[in-house]
């Protein structure tokens, strides 16, 4: 086999994608895996060797089970518990005025020895704990949370890359013990190696500075502010703040340039600048970026040591198989998909893109192949992740690169400097602290170019997937006209055809649809028709500081690839159906805002007067067409009320029309409000917007004996101060046969309406997604699995036919 890492690491992959989605009975596999075990001996015997299906299903096992044997936290065993733990921090993550972030790495739990296991820990206070610190607490264990809105961030995942599975929140004194004094030689050596680059840089740089260069050297982007991640992010330059290959290949340069001049031999040279690099990402935790590039750059000089071929592609699979042994989480962290795939298509991608500026070859043209190939090769994955691309991205990596490349190797030396000749960093200091000034300058004037941000919609596999095929074609890594199994010819053209298929049907469906995002203890419903996006109320934070808008209405409109809101409508000024709207009017145009009055103070009020918004005041009786199938009428607030109610029963009241089927929308209208509006309103609705979250002071009877809805849908949050919703409501709506669906036990809830029906969808199945039996899965769609078994099959054997009928010259074209 050529190449046999690559066939390993597929299988790997397939085993842990399987094992993740599904929840496979480990008694199943072991006598498949015992099966397998008696064919490959009788193979070997016959043949000398394994059958290569062979190894791929011992692979693929392999996966299954190496991802089932990291999913055995013993902490998880103890959520929603008050335990007592005992453990080292391992790691700082961020300090701020009123709370901490550490990773602390747990040995000790209720007085019992356990397996050393890794919890996140946040402290409410200034507890000033540090790196190796051994300290003894008591709290009770939560699980993170999961997105629970289709494709925004998955924070539990995001920790489990990291094998955190368990999270915990304490006060300051809840902390029993600290004991600063006893560190282990790891801990100390780590905790002096952070303190020595912080005071070196915070001493000789500007405060920007010095964050920038510390989050490029210790591969922790929290040094830096939310505004500057997000500047590098749109510039397209977010691998800058993670220590990459690059990173590595700079390093490694630079020692062995100094080991040369300074008369070390080639060997000697080698040996010392991998054991510096090795160390180095010992000290800042190996993030997966920099295990690849140490592993590949090994092997690489490895093999010239020893005068062997060297095969990149083979080697990165290797790597890739290694690591995910190690863990096989990081197959699900951002920074291992985009760091594997970057290298992949600088492997493949960029010489058939330097081929292209022939006869034109030197270091521009190798470098803008290589940031082009980059840019292509990683988009999918990029615009999945940030629906972000930079117009000025490939001039910003052109530029920046080498001035902060210049900035890394200044770094060091001033870090060498701080031991051996600390005055040259009197010198050294201020270049470096221009030369970051500088790149903040010029990427600033790139920012400020009108059209430099693009936004998509995150892609969904199948696109991806057919991105990648097409990809291959036209720079012909895979060359149909050249393959000679006329099976694999036909497979490639046929599933090409089967995904722009279902990409077309996806893209001309002419369905209306409403999607109640889960946003917490708030409110945030999209109401989407052929071509126009509209939404009632945004949702916002009323305890804490985690920006609402910013981080799940905002970047859920941009995942379905929202460029334009023809209206939003504010039901009320409360904070948790309005605060959204500011991070919204910045980054998305709004064609009108409305609501049911003008509120007296508000600080999104201000905001839509400040951006000449157009703002209107609805009333009873007012009517707006938001497409040919759909109209959206007003309920309340009545002509003659007056100033005199609350701001919950000053609510906007709305019946939204599609088709034959009313949906009504009612905020946080309390009883006096439904009272009112039960007098005038008596009619059967299919879905009712629970008013008020469920709280007991709402849905009367009297309500719903009006409506009678045959749905409702609770946006609560999840165990909410208030007890939204309330069970005397959930009884009353049962009383009612209505049917009801919640946002905090089912994540975001979407509509589908068609031309007689619709149906009602939610993402959370339960609480914490339990996984579907693999089994399961397969014994309710077998006979889909059957029918698609036997087409292929059937078509498989056809093409044999047709190609033997040939003379074995079939062609597709």
């Amino acid at each position: 086999m050529k190449r046999p890492f690559v066939v390993l690491a597929i299988a790997l992959i397939i085993g842990i994608l399987l094992s993740f989605y599904f929840d496979i009975d480990l008694f199943i596999i072991s006598i498949i895996l015992f099966c397998v075990l008696i064919l490959s001996i009788f193979c070997s015997v016959r043949r000398g060797r394994l059958d290569l299906i062979t190894i791929v299903i011992l692979f693929f096992i392999l996966g299954i089970f190496i991802y089932n044997a990291n999913d055995n936290s013993i902490l998880k065993l103890e959520v929603n518990n008050q335990v007592k733990c005992k453990g080292t921090i391992v790691e700082v993550l961020n300090r701020d005025s009123s709370q901490e972030r550490y990773i602390v790495s747990v040995g000790e739990l209720d007085n019992r020895e356990i397996k050393r296991e890794k919890l996140l820990l946040k402290v409410i206070g200034d507890s000033g704990l540090e790196i190796g610190d051994n300290i003894e607490f008591v709290g009770k264990l939560r699980l993170p949370m999961i997105n629970t809105n289709p494709k925004l961030f998955n924070y539990r995942l995001n920790l489990m890359t990291e094998r955190i599975f368990t999270t915990m929140v304490i006060r300051e004194d809840s902390i029993l013990d600290v004991d600063g004094e006893n560190l282990n030689f790891r801990h100390k050596i780590k905790r002096e190696f952070i303190t020595a680059i912080e005071e070196l840089f915070d001493e000789y740089l500007k405060d920007k500075n010095s964050s920038l260069i510390k989050s490029i050297i210790l591969g922790r982007a929290v040094y830096l502010e939310d505004e500057d991640i997000s500047l590098y992010r749109n510039m397209g330059l977010a691998h800058i703040l993670a220590v990459s290959g690059l990173h590595i290949g700079i390093i490694s340069v630079f020692f062995m340039f100094i080991f040369s001049h300074l008369g070390i031999k080639k060997r000697k040279n080698v040996i010392f600048t991998l054991l510096i690099l090795w160390t180095y990402g010992y000290l800042i935790g190996f993030p997966p970026s920099i295990l690849r590039a140490n592993i590949m750059l090994s092997l690489l000089i490895y093999s010239q040591l020893i005068h062997k071929p060297y095969d990149s592609i083979n080697i990165l699979s290797f790597a890739i198989f290694l690591l995910l042994l190690i863990n096989p989480y990081y197959l699900f962290n951002i920074g291992f998909q985009l760091s594997f795939l970057a290298s992949l298509v600088i492997l493949v991608l960029s010489p058939r893109i330097e081929h292209i500026f022939y006869p034109y070859k030197n270091y521009i043209t190798r470098s803008l192949s290589a940031i082009l190939g980059v840019q292509i090769g990683i988009f999918p994955i990029q615009v999945y992740y940030f629906n972000r691309i930079s117009i000025m991205g490939i001039l910003a990596n052109m530029i920046i690169i080498p001035i902060l490349s210049i900035s890394l190797v200044l770094g060091f030396l001033m870090i060498i400097f701080r031991f051996v000749f600390g005055y040259m960093n009197s010198f050294v200091g201020p270049i470096v602290d221009f030369v970051l000034s500088l790149q903040f300058s010029i990427l600033k004037k790139l920012d400020m170019v009108n059209f430099n941000i693009v936004k998509f919609p995150s892609p969904e596999l199948v696109t991806i997937i057919l991105f990648y095929i097409m990809l291959a074609i036209i720079f012909k890594i895979i060359d149909i006209r050249k393959l000679k199994n006329p099976i694999i010819k036909m497979s490639i053209v046929y599933f090409s055809l089967l995904i722009v298929y279902s990409i077309c049907i996806f893209t001309f469906k002419n369905n209306s649809e409403i999607h109640f995002i889960d946003v917490g203890q708030g409110d945030a419903i999209l109401i989407r028709t052929k071509g126009r996006d509209y939404l009632m109320d945004t949702g916002g934070s009323i305890f804490g500081d985690f920006d609402i808008g910013k981080n799940i209405t905002l970047p859920y409109l941009e995942k379905l690839g929202i460029r334009r809101l023809d209206a939003v409508f504010i039901t009320h000024f409360d904070e948790d159906h309005c605060q959204g709207l500011e991070a919204i009017i910045d980054n998305i145009p709004i064609g009108m805002v409305l609501s049911s009055y003008i509120p007296a103070e508000s600080r999104v009020y201000e905001k839509i007067i400040e951006d000449s918004i157009p703002f209107t005041v609805l009333k009873e009786g007012d009517c707006l067409n938001l497409s040919k199938k759909m109209k959206i009428r007003i309920i309340w607030p009545f002509n003659d009320i007056g100033g005199n109610y609350s701001p919950n029963d000053s609510s906007l009241v709305s019946l939204l029309s599609i088709g034959r089927h009313g949906i009504l929308f009612t905020g946080d209208i309390e009883r006096e409000a439904e009272s009112l509006i039960a007098n005038r309103f008596n009619m059967k609705v299919d879905i009712l917007k629970v008013p008020h979250h469920g709280s007991n002071t709402s849905s009367t009877e009297m309500f719903l004996k009006r409506t009678r809805p045959r749905v409702g849908i609770i946006s609560a949050g999840r165990d909410n101060i208030y007890g939204h919703p309330s069970e005397e409501v959930l009884n009353r709506y049962d009383d009612f046969k209505t049917r009801l669906y919640r946002t905090d036990d089912m994540g975001l809830i979407k509509v589908i309406f068609n031309e007689n029906d619709y149906e009602v969808q939610t993402f959370l199945k339960d609480r914490d997604r339990t996984k579907p039996s693999l089994h399961i899965f397969i014994y309710d769609n077998i006979f889909m699995i059957m029918f698609y078994l036997v087409y292929y099959m059937l078509i498989y054997i056809m093409l044999k036919i047709t190609s033997n009928w040939e003379g074995n010259q079939f062609e597709l074209w």
